[in-house]
């Protein structure tokens, strides 16, 4: 029988609309499940698409006798989510390598033995002049794209950074602005779960050799945020290099995240975290106090 916490609605068109033995026993009252914002979370048997979207319907949970009680005992949960994601329009832009993801022309230096290549965006902040550098060490050495994608799929996130991503974007909407390059993030995105990376491209021989690459535009980082903004976004920044700076300073607020000493002397004005957990912390309290 129906009543205010069970409800079979048998003449809708889509039921049930979750594969079930007993349907008269299938709950109707949550046709749209208020665990689903909670993400994984929500105590619900779930699992991802391979474009990492979550996928409920193997999921009985809002739909049994009993729903009401489990539900109403998430409320405060879903409640407390609800206030920080009514903060206004905001996303994070999140710098790659350092702080998702080992730096991969370093991995690659260790891998190949050549101790020039080890050098990054942590140590040059004129990032034309670094890769030129890099290209002409590589082709000095007969190396080309084969290689550095041959290294990159031994490489794992950083320790932690799959687990803050997840949470990060179950709470605001998350990209990755990188200067990496396109030929390198596909087997980033499906050890991070398919986010979206905004990246540069490589020009590349049939051969493979890497001969030169193409910025998506000038001062990509800054340009995203710029854009973002213009969209009516305000903006988080988290990186840990030179090439970070502008994007961090021009948003509403910015962190680094396990920066080096030169640039952590160099931008006292910019809050720095040794752990994910500090930093998932202060971008929550950003979110919090924006709403």
């Amino acid at each position: 029988m129906n009543n205010s916490s069970f409800f079979c609605n048998k003449d809708c068109e889509y039921f049930p609309c979750h594969a079930t033995n007993d349907p008269d026993s299938f709950n109707c009252l949550f046709c749209y499940c208020p665990l689903y914002t909670l993400g994984e979370k929500c105590g619900g048997k779930f699992s991802y698409t391979s474009k990492g979207i979550k996928n409920c319907s193997s999921c009985l949970l809002p739909h049994s006798q009993n729903a009401v009680n489990y539900i109403r005992s998430r409320f405060a949960e879903i409640s407390a989510l609800a206030k920080v994601r009514q903060s206004g329009m905001m996303i994070v832009c999140l710098d790659l390598e350092g702080v998702l993801f080992p730096e991969i022309w370093a991995a690659f230096s260790e891998a190949c033995g050549i101790s020039e290549l080890r050098y990054t965006t942590r140590d040059e902040p004129d990032y034309d002049k670094l890769m030129k550098y890099r290209i002409g060490i590589l082709k000095l050495h007969g190396f080309g794209l084969k290689e550095i994608q041959t290294v990159i799929d031994r490489i794992d996130p950083l320790p932690g950074s799959k687990e803050f991503f997840d949470k990060l974007r179950d709470l605001v909407q998350t990209v990755i602005v990188s200067d990496t390059f396109e030929q390198f993030t596909t087997p980033i995105a499906k050890k991070l779960g398919l986010p979206t990376i905004l990246c540069n491209t490589l020009k590349v021989e049939e051969s493979g050799e890497i001969t030169g690459y193409q910025m998506r535009c000038q001062q990509s980082k800054l340009a995203t945020v710029r854009a973002f903004q213009a969209m009516g976004y305000d903006t988080i920044a988290v990186g840990d290099s030179y090439n970070d700076l502008d994007m961090i300073r021009a948003s509403k607020t910015g962190f680094l995240l396990n920066p080096p000493d030169t640039i952590l002397s160099e931008c006292p004005d910019i809050p720095a975290f040794r752990n994910f957990g500090d930093l998932l912390n202060a971008i929550k309290n950003v979110l919090e106090n924006s709403a």
